[in-house]
């Protein structure tokens, strides 16, 4: 019999939408969070009679009661920097499939690095970064990487956003402490250690030239297992538009002060306060943003053989719909191996294709 989808954090903004997206697919997913008021509220608003649970990260013991074997135990409890790596051991412990929404370089390193061979030991898959980041640019990477042949080993992704949308209290909480810790790359065929913004490119996205940064992203770890001729792989995010060599310049700094004693905590908190101060969105506003998402694949003289682009909904519609169809399908049939892996790796490019589509995001011309 096939397990349960269980959803850990389903009262924050990510976790309703998708619990809203599981439920009009069909699914009844167990609801899981650390207040039974309103997780109860939120079971009578989507679909009355849904099993709930009490769920707590400061309570480790709630949280692999969650989990048993066969589950799909689905995570939006940020940061996960701080939250995350409860609901990660008990998906090991319990031989679960894991996913989580997290877009925090750091801990997606701690997921591929720390956490891959005790999933494997285990027979759990562990699938971190299952949303808007960094799912898009895997599938766009794998696209233009088919598309270039086997002389493609260097791939760059860009993440854009077109429009203007206000981000979730989640994700600036998760964004303070990100921008401090070390991002990271994939270079002659290993992942390295470097600053955030360390480089900054352009790509051509809705019709013109725009600048982008350099991040540490999921498709450094996922993209090379399911094309091992890749030497190189590179992530940018060009959100910042005309200030990206600011970002760059303040990373810099950034990492220059962290040296000092101490500096690196008041940062932090500083940094928490700042992001206080951003207007945020609530469940009933809804963003215009069009997600944008461009691959180039390259030959080992620099040339490049391919690119594909693709665009869509809202970074946090995407978000949902992706995990949700993601615990369906691996619900349904399971995902192609165990610990650490990436959309590519877990699904096939086909497969994931698809799902992308649903979730509302697909290729698109130049």
């Amino acid at each position: 019999m096939a397990g349960r989808i269980v959803l850990f954090g389903a009262t924050g903004y990510t976790g309703r939408l998708t619990a809203e997206r599981l439920v009009a697919a069909g699914e009844r997913p167990v609801l899981a969070g650390r207040d039974p008021g309103r997780l109860r509220a939120l079971a009578d608003e989507v679909s009355p009679g849904l099993e709930t649970v009490k769920a707590d990260v400061l309570r480790a013991n709630s949280v692999f009661g969650l989990v048993e074997p066969g589950d799909v135990l689905v995570t939006t409890v940020g940061p996960f920097a701080k939250h995350g790596e409860p609901a990660l051991r008990a998906a090991i412990a319990a031989g679960a499939t894991y996913i989580d929404s997290t877009g925090e370089p750091a801990f997606i390193r701690r997921v591929f690095e720390e956490f891959h061979h005790p999933g494997r030991a285990s027979g759990a898959a562990l699938l971190t970064a299952m949303g808007y980041d960094y799912v898009p640019g895997a599938l766009a990477g794998a696209l233009a990487l088919d598309a270039a042949g086997e002389d493609a080993v260097r791939v760059d992704v860009g993440y854009y956003v077109v429009g203007s949308g206000r981000p979730s209290p989640g994700t600036l909480e998760s964004l303070a402490g990100a921008m401090l810790d070390p991002a990271f790359a994939f270079r002659d065929g290993r992942i390295v250690t470097e600053r955030g913004a360390a480089r900054v490119r352009s790509f051509r996205v809705a019709g013109r030239p725009r600048p982008a940064a350099s991040i540490g992203s999921a498709e450094h770890f996922g993209l090379p297992p399911a094309y091992p001729r890749l030497r190189e792989v590179n992530a940018y995010l060009g959100w910042f538009g005309p200030l990206t060599r600011g970002v760059q310049a303040m990373s810099l700094a950034t990492t220059g002060a962290q040296r000092l004693p101490g500096a690196r905590r008041v940062m932090q908190a500083t940094t928490e306060r700042v992001a206080r101060l951003v207007p945020t969105r609530d469940h009933g506003s809804r963003s215009q943003a069009r997600s944008w998402i461009a691959a180039e694949a390259y030959d080992a003289a620099g040339g490049r053989l391919a690119e594909v682009h693709l665009e869509g909904v809202d970074a946090y519609d995407f978000t949902a719909g992706f995990l949700a169809w993601a615990a369906r399908r691996a619900q349904a049939t399971g995902v192609d191996g165990t610990g650490a892996l990436g959309p590519v790796g877990a699904f096939g490019p086909a497969a994931l294709e698809q799902g992308c589509a649903e979730a509302g995001i697909a290729r698109t011309g130049s």
